[in-house]
């Protein structure tokens, strides 16, 4: 017959630690001990009376969007606008964005032409 040896369970090692632990006596801090945190607390607070620092209106146009995540999120929606809306002038026919000043000059079958370059489609 084979006997087995008798290993603790861990779990109740853990449990009867922690038990132990919970009813020990929590010591209160002494007095001393207390006067000198409060005294380090009072050092450490602005003086009674002081006056805001202002911020500049930047910034408080900033917070008040939202933060910076917001005016990103902001950026992105009006570079996106833009991209389409000018996406857009190609189908309603409006080419005189593109011409840059050439008016009547312009020749519609050569495509753009700017600052002396002819782009031509095909």
């Amino acid at each position: 017959m084979t006997q087995r040896s008798q290993e603790p369970d861990p779990d109740k090692i853990v449990a009867r630690m922690l038990d132990d632990l919970a009813a020990a006596p929590v010591p209160d801090p002494s007095g001393d001990l207390m006067a000198r945190v409060m005294a380090d607390a009072q050092a450490h607070l602005p003086a009674p009376g002081g006056v805001r620092a202002a911020s500049p209106w930047w910034r408080q146009v900033v917070q008040g969007i939202g933060g910076w995540g917001a005016v990103g999120g902001l950026v992105a929606a009006t570079v996106t606008g833009f991209v389409i809306g000018f996406g857009a002038l190609e189908s309603t026919g409006v080419d005189a964005v593109w011409t840059l000043g050439y008016g009547e000059y312009y020749d519609a079958e050569l495509g753009i032409d700017a600052f002396g370059w002819a782009l031509e489609e095909g």
